[in-house]
């Protein structure tokens, strides 16, 4: 409507101040495009600012919803659908559980003709214009840059310039920054990390941008091959933390013991642990393993090792996430927590 009505905003709000404010009306303004809605309703010269009530922001589906959408997917294709298509409804719904999941990313996804091949450049085109810096931005992160410096040598554009782009970027909910969850004062942190947490952007990056050429003339065998090759360990193993994440917060006495006051991942230029948990009283070391094997004493043994990087007094608990299951060798370690994910 504020694209083919300009204006519409200020005849809105010259109509509710004079008919309709103090009267029994409850009205719901809502759009998807973020940066309209800000524009046009939060931001300070807005014209219809300081007339909201309420205001929600909704924020992606969490794992346990794609099953509401797919009732039938196995757990480890649900697993893959979180790691591509993410949980947005509309993609959740062209998913077909009659083909495989290869099936459903070349016919979904990889297809020039799919509804998802062009998603991600409507998106920014939609909320950022035409920009370039934005998508070579995201390719460059997805790709495995993560550090401010790294990602401005890389583009070769002044970190300082950069910073407007990453912020607005996460004011999308598209990336976010990580510290480690010991730090702090997390704002002035020198280790923080910027990572892509909208998983089907971060998948079209990886596979469908850098591949496009491929794609533009029905090559999607030789990016098939690709995912068979890379898409476990690139994506899969890193949303099963995004897994346990949720688990944790949901139901913390289950997994925990405890109530965690933060949780996230932990790393220095030595180690690096997948989440922490830390309470009042307890932390918590959590390592979470995407593999067709059980996992063995060694992940113990290394995790114990990484103890000494977190330098707390506190009790330590150790609590293992894993796809399949636990060697006979982690049985009965009294500060040991195991949970398979496939039983």
């Amino acid at each position: 409507m504020v694209k083919v009505i300009p204006g519409c905003s200020s005849i809105f709000q010259r109509v509710w101040d004079l008919n309709f404010q103090h009267k029994q009306i409850h009205l719901i303004l809502c759009g998807s495009v973020l940066s309209m809605m800000h524009s046009e309703t939060l931001a300070y010269d807005a014209p219809l600012y300081g007339r909201r009530t309420s205001n929600i922001h909704l924020k992606a589906m969490k794992f346990e919803n794609i099953k509401d959408f797919i009732p039938q997917i196995s757990p480890e294709d649900a697993m893959r659908v979180y790691a591509s298509f993410g949980t947005v409804p509309k993609y959740l719904e062209m998913y077909d559980n009659k083909l495989d999941f290869m099936n459903n990313i070349s016919n979904n996804i990889l297809n020039k003709n799919a509804y998802l091949y062009q998603e991600v450049k409507f998106l920014l085109k939609e909320e950022k214009g035409d920009g370039p810096t934005y998508f070579s931005l995201l390719q460059t992160i997805s790709m495995g840059e993560r550090k401010l410096g790294n990602i401005a040598k890389k583009l070769q554009i002044p970190s300082n310039h950069l910073t407007r782009y990453l912020m607005k970027l996460m004011d999308l909910n598209i990336i976010e920054k990580e510290v480690p969850v010991t730090e702090s004062n997390p704002l002035k942190s020198k280790l923080g990390r910027y990572r892509i947490i909208d998983k089907f952007v971060d998948f079209w990056f990886y596979y469908v941008y850098k591949n496009s050429s491929m794609l533009e003339i029905g090559q999607c065998s030789y990016v098939l091959e690709e995912i068979e090759k890379t898409f476990n360990q690139r994506f899969v193993s890193f949303v099963f933390e995004d897994y346990a994440k949720e688990c944790l917060i949901e139901n913390p006495m289950k997994y925990l013991g405890f109530v965690p006051l933060k949780i996230g991942r932990w790393w220095n230029k030595n180690s690096e642990i997948d989440l922490v948990a830390i309470g009042d009283n307890n932390i918590a070391l959590i390592e979470c393993k995407w593999q067709n094997q059980p996992v063995g004493i060694h992940t113990y043994q290394d995790i114990v090792k990484k103890t000494q990087y977190i330098q707390t007094s506190l009790p330590v608990t150790y609590v293992f996430f894993a796809k399949k299951g636990f060697h006979n060798s982690l049985k009965d370690i009294p500060d040991l927590k195991t949970y398979s994910y496939i039983n």
